[in-house]
């Protein structure tokens, strides 16, 4: 189908190249389906399912990864039409391209596809994708009646056993922002499964809980056996302020597994304090160029929250404190 004579030219001349077998499109031509206006949008959708499929994923890759750069690309309306593409990798492609977008027409679409899509990976991004808002509902941004819809969905696919590991876990990741009771049990129960994939998502629900009560686990975790488990747990204890595995996070900014240097990277950013300083300026020397980025970022981070008038956490740590843990959450 050829677009509309209402369509611009150069939206018109991009989609007739798209439906070519030959021919693949720069970064700087596909900007023509960024910010598309409503005639542009349906042009886009009747031409769209005639494009073959590796260069419908092509065109959303490349356009996603430069948005990342181009902060100028809006592609929130192509994204859009993108969830309802017949290929399942494209339409997990568009909800990671939406990570950024807040809109409420989006809750509906990505709790009809956490909950009913054929593909796991669509059902495990939308997962992922529901967490933005859940979080932006618990900070009083976002419409609340929507935000439990959110919760709602991540919660049915929780407890669900039947559902699959890996969207079992991104969704506990997601309904760790919501301050809800019965979300820390989740997140217990999920520490203590047999997966390990299961418990490196547990730790990642802890460090995005907010509750400094995790911080003697994820402190005693950074020592595991698993790469993954540490590099979960020294996230977790930057994000939770554990103080009292600084020395810990220090020591692993020498692990063998350049995962878990990096988030001991990160988690020394978030606690600053000079021993942290130091160690961050020493990695800036080393040869790793991923390492030494990841340490410049992380000391731009020390600064801004140097600068913070008021803490994130009561810097008490309640981990070595005489209060009984087994007391019930919602009691506390």
């Amino acid at each position: 189908m050829v677009p509309s004579t209402s369509t611009p030219p150069s939206l018109t001349g991009l989609l007739q190249k798209l439906l070519s077998e030959d021919w693949l499109p720069t970064p700087a031509e596909l900007v023509q389906l960024s910010d598309l206006t409503r005639q542009g949008v349906e042009a886009v959708r009747a031409v769209w399912p005639q494009i073959p499929e590796e260069r419908r994923y092509y065109v959303l890759h490349r356009l996603v990864a430069e948005s990342y750069e181009n902060l100028h690309l809006h592609l929130g309306a192509l994204l859009r039409l993108a969830l309802r593409d017949e290929s399942g990798r494209v339409r997990a492609l568009a909800i990671q391209g939406l990570w950024e977008d807040l809109g409420e027409d989006l809750v509906g679409p990505f709790a009809h596809l956490l909950l009913h899509d054929p593909e796991e990976e669509v059902r495990a991004a939308a997962a992922e994708a529901l967490g933005a808002f859940v979080l932006a509902g618990e900070l009083d941004e976002f419409n609340p009646a929507l935000a439990m819809r959110a919760e709602e969905a991540l919660l049915q696919v929780l407890h669900n056993p039947q559902e699959p590991l890996q969207v079992r876990c991104r969704a506990l990741e997601s309904i760790s922002f919501s301050g809800e009771t019965g979300v820390r049990q989740l997140i217990e129960d999920g520490y203590y499964a047999a997966e390990e994939e299961m418990q490196v998502a547990a730790l990642v629900a802890m460090g995005r809980s907010a509750d400094i009560r995790w911080r003697g686990t994820v402190r005693v975790e950074l020592t595991h056996p698993s790469p993954a488990i540490r590099a979960a747990a020294a996230r977790a204890a930057g994000e939770l302020e554990a103080h009292t595995a600084l020395e810990t996070l220090i020591e692993l900014l020498d692990d063998p597994d350049q995962e878990v240097r990096l988030a001991a990277i990160f988690a020394l950013g978030r606690l600053g304090g000079d021993e942290a300083r130091v160690a961050l300026e020493t990695v800036l020397l080393s040869g790793d160029l991923a390492e030494a980025q990841a340490a410049e970022d992380a000391l731009e981070e020390m600064i801004f929250y140097e600068d913070e008038e008021i803490p994130l956490f009561d810097e008490l740590s309640l981990e070595d404190s005489d209060w009984d843990w087994s007391e019930p959450y919602e009691e506390w």
